[in-house]
């Protein structure tokens, strides 16, 4: 008996009452998980929602008060998301590593879920293949960087348009959505591909990538951006493998960019000229959360 006058065995009581409700709302949950499986049923709507889950996390993070810390309450709602999306059908993650001690699947497991299958590909192309033939349901590949011999994203130019409804790959997450807890997956940041379009979340980035000649420069492409409000965070250069006498661009972008927007048209003039230019949206994610938003963890850095 403590000095409140409730016993422990009270307390536990009360905690066993409490983990009883929670289980009972978690059953309550998936069986209206299941009533928007049967909703979706014959339509073209797609099963992963990227953009609506962001958006669940934030709204949960914001409401959140008391001492539960946040990383884990997003870790539970990740979960619970992911075997929610498991109901739905296979869904399987392609990730671009050699075995299962790289980082990157430590990360597409946390975020996809444990029950959720990965395939591991050694390459690239197995990912893209993966995805295009329907074997896998999205793609997680390396954040693009300077730094890839071989730089992957020139390859949704290329494989463009796929074997499920004619759908284009696109980018359409970024992980970690929550920011690492080891020192080991800190660098790993990856970007998630799949046959869709993303969905804007009111915190997004997106990819866009430029096709103009060799001849143009960096700062020309910068500054076609920004006179059209886009503040360019990335650009990243690579050589058109189809066209020796082009390049390509590729800029990460804030805000939400979808293709169609009268801005791409009016850089692509700015950029080229009389010269053609090519201007398309590779896809965009939701901001990931800030290590601000969910508690200051040691070792992790901003996405």
């Amino acid at each position: 008996m403590n000095r409140s006058g409730v016993s422990l065995a009270d307390v536990r009581k009360r905690i066993d009452a409490i983990d009883d409700r929670l289980h009972g709302l978690l059953m309550e949950r998936t069986s209206l998980a299941r009533s928007v499986v049967e909703a979706k049923s014959g339509s073209a709507a797609p099963v992963y929602r990227p953009g609506r889950e962001a958006e669940i996390l934030r709204r949960l993070v914001q409401r959140h008060e008391g001492e539960f810390p946040k990383v884990p309450l997003t870790l539970i709602w990740r979960q619970i998301i992911s075997a929610t999306l498991g109901l739905q059908g296979d869904f399987v993650v392609a990730v671009y590593a050699a075995d299962e001690s790289d980082p990157r699947c430590e990360i597409a497991e946390t975020h996809f879920g444990a029950a959720t299958p990965l395939s591991l590909h050694g390459t690239v192309t197995g990912v893209f293949i993966a995805l295009t033939r329907g074997d896998a349901s999205v793609g997680v590949l390396p954040f693009p960087a300077d730094s890839q011999e071989t730089p992957w994203w020139p390859r949704l130019m290329q494989y463009g348009e796929g074997t499920r409804g004619g759908g284009r790959a696109a980018i359409v997450a970024r992980l970690p959505f929550v920011p690492p807890r080891r020192l080991s997956r800190a660098g790993h940041d990856s970007l998630v591909i799949a046959m869709q379009a993303p969905e804007p979340t009111g915190r997004d980035r997106s990819f866009i990538v430029v096709r103009a000649g060799v001849d143009t420069s960096r700062a020309r492409v910068h500054g076609a951006f920004q006179s059209r409000g886009l503040e360019s965070r990335l650009t990243l250069t690579d050589p058109d493998e189809m066209d020796p006498e082009a390049t390509l661009f590729l800029l990460e972008v804030d805000g939400f960019v979808e293709n169609g927007d009268p801005r791409i048209a009016a850089i692509a003039e700015e950029i080229g000229g009389e010269e053609p230019v090519e201007l398309r949206v590779l896809g965009a994610y939701a901001e990931p959360f800030a290590v601000s938003e969910v508690g200051s963890q040691r070792g992790v850095r901003e996405p």
